[in-house]
C-alpha cells in the first residue's frame, strides 16, 4: 500500500498542485476506478451475450470458429470482470474500509440507462454494442503500455493483473472487428448502420462522466476513513478548474480518463470505422503527457 496503483502525470489527472500524499491517494483511488470501469463494461458484455452474439448468429450463419473464438470471447471477459471486482474487495479488507462505502464513489453500468440503452440497440439489430466493445479493448491495452514503464514503482499486484489482462484481451482483441464486418455484410438499416458508432460514443461518454461525478460523494464519507478523508482534500483542487476547462482536460489531456474518452486514441477503431464508412463525432487529438511512476 505504499506504492502507487498508477503512474500520475504533473496534474495529478485533474487536481493540480495536488501535495505527495494526495497524489498517493489519487493514484490509487483512480486506480480503483479504472479496475471498477473494466470490471462494470466486461461484466455488461457477457450479459448482452444472447441479444448482441446469439442472435446475430443465428441471423448470420458462419463458420465453428467463429462461435469457438466468440465463446472463449466471452468467458474471458467474465473472468476479467470477476478479477478486476476482486482486487477492490481486497483493497477495501486490507485497508478497512467497508466496501459499500467504496462502492458509493465507483462506476456502476448494471441497471443504467447506459445498458439500457445498448440491449435494446442490440434487440434492434444494431451494433454499437460492438462499436463499445472495440474502444473498451483498445482502452485496456493503452493503459497497460502507460503503465508497463513503470512496474518497480507500482503496487506488484495491481501490475500483475494489468499485465494478465493484457495477454488476454491481445488473444481476443480482432472479435469485436470480425462482429463488425459480419453485420455489416448483411443488408440492414441505412441510418440504424451509419448512426451506429456515435450512438457508441454518446452513450459511454455520458456514462463516463456520469460515474466520474460520483467523487463529489466522498464529502460524506470523509469521516468514515483516512483514504477518504485525503480524497476529500483534493476536491477544491479539482473546483478551481471551470467546468468547459475540466471537461477539456479530461478529453484531451488526462492520463487514463482521455484514454476512454477520445476515440482519436483508440486507432483500430477509427480505422475501421473509416474503412467500413461510419461517421463518428469528432475530436480534439489527444495531447501526451509525461507519467511519473515515484510521486
Amino acid at each position: 500500500m505504499s506504492k502507487f496503483f498508477l503512474p500520475l502525470d504533473a496534474d495529478a489527472i485533474a487536481f493540480p498542485g495536488a501535495t505527495p500524499e494526495q497524489r498517493h491517494v489519487l493514484s490509487q483511488f483512480i486506480g480503483l476506478v479504472i479496475n471498477a470501469t473494466i470490471a462494470e463494461m466486461e461484466g455488461v458484455i457477457h450479459k448482452l451475450k444472447d441479444a448482441a452474439w446469439n442472435q446475430v448468429l443465428r441471423n448470420h450463419p458462419v463458420n465453428p470458429e467463429m462461435h469457438e473464438l466468440g465463446e472463449l470471447f466471452f468467458e474471458e471477459e467474465r473472468k476479467h470482470s470477476v478479477a478486476f471486482g476482486r482486487y477492490n474487495d481486497i483493497f477495501c479488507k486490507q485497508n478497512g474500509i467497508a466496501k459499500e462505502d467504496l462502492d458509493r464513489l465507483l462506476p456502476k453500468a448494471f441497471g443504467s440507462f447506459f445498458q439500457k440503452a445498448i440491449i435494446a440497440d442490440a434487440k434492434k439489430g444494431g451494433d454499437a454494442f460492438w462499436w463499445c466493445v472495440a474502444s473498451v479493448e483498445e482502452v485496456s491495452i493503452e493503459i497497460y503500455r502507460m503503465i508497463h514503464r513503470f512496474e518497480k514503482d507500482l503496487d506488484p499486484l495491481y501490475f500483475t493483473v494489468h499485465r494478465k489482462h493484457l495477454e488476454e484481451e491481445s488473444r481476443h482483441a480482432n472479435y469485436a472487428f470480425l462482429m463488425l464486418e459480419l453485420i455489416n455484410s448483411r443488408p440492414r438499416n441505412f441510418l440504424r448502420r451509419r448512426a451506429s458508432l456515435m450512438l457508441a460514443q454518446s452513450l459511454s461518454g455520458m456514462w463516463v462522466m456520469s460515474e466520474l461525478s460520483k467523487i463529489f460523494e466522498v464529502k460524506a464519507l470523509k469521516d468514515r476513513h483516512p483514504f477518504f478523508a485525503t480524497l476529500n482534500s483534493c476536491l477544491p483542487l479539482l473546483k478551481k478548474q471551470s467546468l468547459p476547462t475540466l471537461f477539456w482536460n479530461l478529453l484531451v489531456k488526462a492520463p487514463y480518463i482521455s484514454t476512454v474518452l477520445n476515440l482519436n486514441i483508440h486507432k483500430h477503431t477509427k480505422a475501421k470505422a473509416s474503412s467500413q464508412m461510419i461517421p463518428h463525432f469528432p475530436l480534439p487529438a489527444p495531447m501526451a503527457r509525461v507519467l511519473n511512476g515515484k510521486s
